[in-house]
């Protein structure tokens, strides 16, 4: 059968949910990463969140937006007993064709400087740090 990939539903986020808790250095935040939280930003971003199924049972998670200009890849995981099998790469993709569709050509992610694996895929599928910035410190509630 394989493994497929489809359109991230709110119906999928308590499994997503679930497979982001148990990915090391992933982070999430108690207060947007909710399930009400990622259903509104899954309806303000159509089409860009894939997830990643064999059998049924979800393999890989990929969160994805726009602010209009560039996109956002966010909490890509993929299940331990799947790496290095091209499903992180796949999902990776689909977004970029997704936003690609929308007329979008530049994407960032955020991999925090102690996750060595996360890094190391994101430059094996030739990402590149951007050292010029620096955003540590900088986000802020709006609350």
């Amino acid at each position: 059968m394989g493994v497929k990939i489809a359109e991230m539903a709110a119906g999928d986020l308590a499994e997503v949910l679930a497979l982001w808790e148990a990915t090391e250095n992933l982070g999430l935040d108690e207060d947007i990463d909710t399930p009400d939280a990622l259903a509104r930003y899954l309806a303000r971003n159509p089409g860009l969140s894939f997830v990643a199924r064999e059998e049924g049972m979800l393999v890989g998670a990929v969160l994805c937006g726009t602010d209009g200009r560039r996109g956002y890849l966010n909490h890509l995981a993929v299940a331990s007993s799947r790496r290095r099998q091209g499903i992180g790469r796949r999902l990776v993709d689909a977004s970029l064709a997704a936003l690609s569709g929308m007329g979008i050509a530049r994407c960032h992610t955020f991999v925090y400087v102690k996750n060595v694996g996360g890094l190391a895929f994101w430059e094996s599928q030739g990402w590149r740090s951007w050292v010029e910035m620096d955003v540590a410190g900088l986000a802020r509630d709006t609350q």
